[in-house]
């Protein structure tokens, strides 16, 4: 094993000395890191400096460490729903923070580079976890018009550091695969292009060499779900003119892992990712990795759904169709964006034998349709807890209408659906863009039931963790 991969391992195997363990989901706010943040002012390794506010008057911090001739500049959540590299960061402070660990591998790290952070640009966006900032700029796409505050704040941090190598850090959708393949992007690269022509710069070849080096480094922990984006250059983002600029600039994009929605192992492999690549650029290793590395590396595709359902036997006009069912789960915010809950809707509907499923279930010799909508209503919440999904679902239905104005939920733990009011029964067609609600037999006898596009074993009921979907509230 090299000496790189060994100090890779070495990373991994210690992460859980420095995960900063307040942070336990993607969901956390402005108000969870700044505590985070006043206590790094203790120790004399790091600088902690305001550089500005969000539109809606949250401190915007540079965290600065190293004493180095090589200026690496880091920043994250630019679009507030995107925070695993955020959460990463504060895991790496606390590497930096701990004296005893590692100090030989820190102190050549600090004496030979000056690395620069900001954690977290868009603070007002991660407090709604959406995207765009509070006024609704996409930050990413205004670094010429700069309109917004927050946008300012990063090119002017930009412009004062003249940094030799930024980290544009991201999350992508789960729906990314690694090329035409089953695996899913977890994380994907980009050495953003500095013109249309994508010219190799110096500064665009520094960053492919030093992604080509992660690349190897990262195939001991994720083999064949690393990817690439797109090199056309986008004019108003601020990695294409960052790398115009002269700075070697490198996009790492969050995707999806099996098992990891809140993405806490990717939280680990970027952590992982960014301590080496600060080792890369220390040393000079990255130099010695051949462009090929980068070039070969598979293209961003969307091949992947949350949940495919395999060769079921669907009638249409009295005949009978063999078809795959691709569902994908969006997540709707709730308690000020603290929570979620997920809303399901059919991506799909025939020969889905290109795509891959986060989980996948063969259901050859199944029959599948329509779950029904129970005409008699229920009236308070005591009756609901009554009822017996297993005779339910023989009847064929998933949705049970309620008569009470004092349920005010969007979402329920109940293994059905609730409909408060006629006029919104959700759509009984099984088709794309529907609510997948559907009742799977086999020899005329219901065995699985889907609600709220989560699959129900009706001999394992009590195994359901899923959510359904309250309709006309």
């Amino acid at each position: 094993m090299t000496q790189e991969k060994q100090i890779a391992w070495d990373l991994y195997h210690s992460y859980e000395n420095f995960k900063e363990k307040s942070l336990t989901n993607r969901r956390f706010k402005h108000s969870d890191i700044v505590p985070l943040i006043e206590q790094l002012k203790n120790n004399k390794i790091f600088k902690v400096d305001k550089v500005g506010k969000s539109v809606e008057g949250r401190d915007i911090y540079l965290i600065s460490l190293g004493s180095g001739k090589t200026k690496v500049f880091l920043w994250s959540q630019m679009h507030g729903d995107e925070p695993t590299a955020t959460a990463a960061l504060f895991d790496i402070f606390k590497f930096f923070s701990d004296e005893s660990a590692f100090p030989e591998f820190k102190n050549f790290l600090l004496s030979n580079l000056s690395i620069y952070f900001i954690p977290m640009v868009n603070p007002d966006g991660a407090e709604q976890f959406q995207r765009r900032n509070i006024v609704e700029i996409d930050l990413n796409r205004d670094v010429l018009s700069q309109q917004t505050q927050e946008a300012k704040i990063l090119k002017e941090v930009f412009d004062s550091l003249k940094a030799d190598f930024g980290f544009n850090l991201h999350d992508q959708g789960r729906d990314y695969s690694a090329g035409n393949s089953i695996n899913p992007a977890s994380i994907s690269f980009l050495a953003p292009s500095p013109d249309y022509e994508k010219s190799l710069t110096p500064p665009r070849e520094k960053a492919m060499k030093l992604i080509g080096n992660l690349v190897n480094i990262l195939n001991e922990f994720i083999p064949g779900h690393i990817a690439k984006y797109s090199d056309d250059y986008e004019p108003r983002a601020f990695g294409d003119n960052f790398t115009k600029w002269g700075t070697a600039t490198i996009l790492l994009e969050s995707g999806g892992w099996r098992g990891d929605r809140e993405k806490q192992f990717l939280r680990k492999v970027n952590y992982i990712a960014l301590l080496f690549a600060l080792n890369s650029i220390a040393s000079g290793s990255y130099a010695n990795t051949d462009l090929s590395v980068y070039e070969s590396i598979p293209q961003n595709e969307k091949f992947m759904m949350d949940l495919i359902l395999r060769n079921l036997i669907i009638k249409r006009f009295e005949n009978d169709y063999v078809v795959d069912l691709g569902i994908n789960y969006d997540e709707a915010n709730i308690n000020g964006a603290k929570d979620f809950y997920l809303k399901a809707e059919i991506k799909d509907v025939g020969d889905l034998s290109v795509f891959a499923g986060y989980q996948e279930f063969d259901l050859s010799g199944y029959t599948v349709e329509p779950g029904k909508t129970k005409t008699e209503a229920y009236h308070s919440l005591e009756e609901l807890e009554k009822i017996n999904p297993t005779e339910l679902y023989s009847e064929g239905y998933t949705n049970v209408i309620l008569r009470n104005n004092n349920f005010q939920s969007d979402y329920s733990h109940h293994p059905f659906n609730i409909i408060l009011d006629k006029k919104f029964i959700p759509g009984s067609e099984i088709k794309p863009e529907e609510s997948p609600n559907f009742i799977i037999k086999k020899n005329n006898e219901v065995k699985f039931v889907v609600v709220n596009g989560f699959l129900i074993d009706i001999k394992n009921i009590e195994s359901w963790n899923g959510n359904s979907i309250v309709f006309g509230k």
